[in-house]
């Protein structure tokens, strides 16, 4: 229990870091469909200039109470207003132009921007890591159920929390909150309306930004130290989030950022044994959704849709229910024998999906449960990453709450 919970805990305070990266990939992507791979770059701009400032400021242990609180205020505004600036500037040059171009230009842009960033990032700062003070930092522990969390980590969690709060109610109530969901639904239509929309884009990069900003000084603050490429790997895991939520679904990038979190330190942090469990409930989740829900929604539909044709109906409910049943084999089956019926091949590819999704499952399972004790090392972290992009790539690129676009990813 005592490592679960610190675990759990972990996984929360990275996961939330995760999330404030990730709100800029998924906002700007909701509002431009660009994925703007600059982002970790200004993560990592805005956690040195907090560090930095600090630094300065010369900031150490016999330091007032009272002055430690202004200076780290302070480093979080400087920082903020400094990596909104950069934000604003790198849409207004970068991207601005290229708009009404093909999506490849402004991809590849992006890509650009984020080389330049790390080369003005080492060329500033130098290749030698940026250290945090650690009298900025708070100290003290609190013990939960037995595991000892730091205090850190809580303040991590519910500043995060409060800022998400904050950006859902802005995006809902503010004026401009509601402009940026309409230039997000129909960038022509909301001009038409009077919606100045480079404005609004413009403020989509600047809020982007200075949540980015708050999320790298508070990884240099968890850490104790940032380095020139850290925003590139921060930034990839942001991304990975984003898109396991549903890129442009806020609420799915917070949601895929805590999976992540967890996944990360649960799969470093305990044996193969108790992932078993995590990984049966993920099956049984995936079987519910082969044998009952989809049938039984695709049995309803069908039965609304073809009321005066109740025989035809119950064939294809048949057929449908069939290729479920089956599974891979008949998914294969009817993928290779059907050639007009367009919506039974797409059923018998989703089959296929989902029980492929199962089988590995399955094989993952007893895999994990007849090697209890072996633990995945620390280092295998970031390949834990990766693994889960791949997978939701592969089974469901549109992500957790995200929208069925072929260009989505």
């Amino acid at each position: 229990m005592e490592s679960f919970v610190r675990l759990t805990f972990s996984g929360l305070t990275v996961g939330m870091i995760y999330a404030l990266i990730s709100l800029g990939y998924t906002m700007v992507y909701g509002v431009l469909e660009l994925i703007n791979f600059a982002h970790g770059e200004v993560f990592t701009i805005g956690g040195y200039l907090g560090a930095t400032f600090l630094l300065w400021v010369g900031i150490n242990d016999g330091t007032p109470l009272y002055l430690k609180i202004i200076y780290v205020v302070l480093a979080f505004i400087i920082s903020i207003i400094l990596t909104s600036f950069l934000g604003w500037a790198i849409e207004r040059v970068a991207y601005r132009p290229l708009r009404r171009m093909s999506r490849i230009a402004p991809l590849l842009t992006a890509i650009g921007v984020s080389i330049f960033l790390q080369n003005a990032i080492m060329l500033i700062w130098g290749v030698s890591p940026v250290e945090m003070p650690q009298a900025a930092v708070l100290s003290g522990q609190v013990v939960i159920f037995g595991a000892k969390v730091r205090y850190l980590a809580l303040v991590i969690i519910f500043l995060s929390l409060f800022l998400m709060l904050a950006l859902s109610l802005f995006i809902k109530k503010a004026k401009l909150g509601k402009a940026m969901r309409a230039t997000s639904q129909d960038r022509e239509a909301a001009e038409m309306m009077g919606i100045d929309t480079n404005k609004t884009i413009a403020l989509t990069f600047i809020i982007g930004s200075a949540l980015a900003a708050i999320a790298g000084i508070l990884v240099g603050m968890y850490y104790g130290t940032l380095k020139w490429d850290t925003g590139f790997l921060y930034g990839i895991k942001a991304f990975t989030a984003a898109v396991l939520g549903g890129i442009g679904n806020m609420t799915g990038a917070v949601i895929g950022s805590l999976i992540l979190g967890m996944v990360e330190n649960y799969g470093i942090g305990l044996p193969l044994g108790a992932l078993a469990y995590f990984v049966l409930i993920f099956l049984l989740v995936g079987l519910f959704h082969q044998y009952l829900r989809i049938p039984l929604r695709l049995e309803r539909e069908i039965l609304l849709k073809s009321s005066f044709d109740g025989g035809e109906a119950k064939k294809k409910i048949n057929r449908l229910k069939k290729i479920y049943y089956g599974g891979l084999v008949t998914g294969i089956y009817y993928l290779r024998k059907e050639r007009r019926d367009a919506d039974l091949r797409r059923h018998a590819r989703q089959a296929v999906l989902i029980s492929t999704a199962n089988i590995l499952l399955l094989i993952t399972f007893v895999l994990f449960y007849f090697n209890p004790e072996f633990q995945i090392g620390s280092d295998w972290r970031d390949v834990i990453t990766f693994f889960v992009l791949m997978i939701v790539l592969i089974f469901r690129p549109s992500g957790i709450m995200g929208e069925r676009l072929p260009e989505k990813v």
